[in-house]
């Protein structure tokens, strides 16, 4: 079991490793310099985004929130709905755009990347079940809850994959963009991505800007995991979330991204195993 989380936390390029329990439920997870939990990420991610729409706002009247910030802007997402969150944001959708082109323009040949990875271990969820889920509607469905600067996702499915329109943020850059191609790896245009040949399933795909720019490619791998080898009664998965932006991008803007997808990871496989079950 502790062999298996130092190796885990090597291939995550000196992350902290995290061995936490969620919702009753075993994830191992590393990724972010910063040594939270992803109970603490969310939290923060959540002031982030309300302090973004509260200022947006302005003396528009707040509706009755809960007390706890990851639930409060849950709910204030839900009661603005999304046209109003993308009027509401254009500013900072504007902001983004300029954040990104300041990033390309900075940079040389060189790609870097913010890694997030998951041991998962959820009675009802297997790697290819997970795989399944993730390219249904459920998953956009559960997307606004996901992490806290999630907005909006619009996802379609295409002859060679999947095709997603999203609005979400990572420590406040709000960006407006698409993944037009998310599907198999293309190794040629994308040399810089991590062959992975332990991970049978992988799907990558371009992040493009309003104005067409590729700014970054999300990579996505996923693979069964041995139960006994973490202590589990049963078998689990493991999620290896890989964004690639050119080497302008700073390792502050890097490690905000992979906080974002430990939460993301956890809510999304979360959720996904309430579905599973109700289907079973």
């Amino acid at each position: 079991m502790f062999k298996k989380i130092v190796v885990l936390s090597t291939l995550a390029l000196g992350a902290t490793a995290l061995n936490e329990t969620i919702n009753g439920y075993k994830y191992f997870l590393s990724g972010p310099h910063l040594d939270q939990t992803k109970s603490q990420y969310e939290h923060s991610a959540a002031d982030t985004a309300l302090t973004l729409l509260k200022k947006r706002l302005g003396d528009e009247p707040l509706p009755d929130l809960p007390d706890d910030n990851v639930a409060a802007i849950l709910k204030l997402k839900q009661d603005l709905g999304p046209e109003k969150l993308k009027k509401l944001l254009q500013p900072d959708m504007a902001d983004a755009d300029n954040h990104w082109h300041e990033v390309i323009n900075s940079s040389g040949d060189g790609w870097v990347s913010a890694d997030a990875r998951a041991v998962v271990f959820l009675p009802n969820v297997s790697y290819l079940g997970f795989a399944s889920w993730y390219a249904t509607p459920n998953a956009d469905a559960a997307n606004l809850a996901a992490n806290p600067e999630h907005y909006i996702k619009i996802t379609e499915t295409t002859a060679t994959g999947l095709s997603s329109k999203i609005l979400e943020g990572w420590g406040g850059v709000t960006t407006n963009f698409t993944i037009p191609n998310f599907g198999v790896p293309d190794r040629v245009k994308n040399p810089f991505l991590r062959p992975l040949p332990e991970f049978p399933v992988q799907e990558a795909g371009d992040k493009v800007l309003r104005d067409g720019t590729r700014f970054g490619v999300l990579h996505l791998a996923l693979r069964p995991v041995a139960g006994a080898d973490y202590g589990s009664p049963f078998d689990g998965f493991e999620i290896y979330s890989t964004v690639w932006y050119q080497d302008g991008a700073k390792d502050e803007q890097l490690d905000l991204e992979r906080r974002h997808m430990v939460i993301e990871i956890v809510n999304l496989t979360l959720q996904a195993q309430k579905d599973l079950s109700s289907a079973a």
